[in-house]
């Protein structure tokens, strides 16, 4: 990836988060720890994270993993009742 893409990895556990030589803002990741989690996964930016994930637990989502800490703020993986895997994401300040 490095080399043809210019793409440089930064392990932090669950997941390996992509960002551009010379950049330190991600602007994805990748992760072979989460069961069921896989392919292309879309983040949804929220002003209150504990908030949308009761709302989509209400609405018949499951949580994957939830509150991961990453250097652009915290997620929750969620699987809504049509099987899409979605990432709930809570900016971190000056992120």
């Amino acid at each position: 990836m490095q080399q043809t893409f210019g793409w440089v990895p930064d392990d932090i556990g669950e997941m390996t988060f992509l960002t551009l030589n010379g950049q330190d803002k991600p602007f994805a990741a990748i992760t072979d720890e989460m069961e069921s989690v896989s392919g292309w996964v879309p983040y949804l930016e929220v002003d209150d994270l504990p908030a949308a994930v009761s709302d989509a637990k209400k609405r018949g989502a499951s949580i994957i993993a939830e509150d991961l800490q990453g250097p652009a703020g915290v997620a929750t993986f969620i699987l809504d009742p049509g099987g899409a895997t979605i990432a709930l994401w809570k900016r971190a300040s000056g992120a």
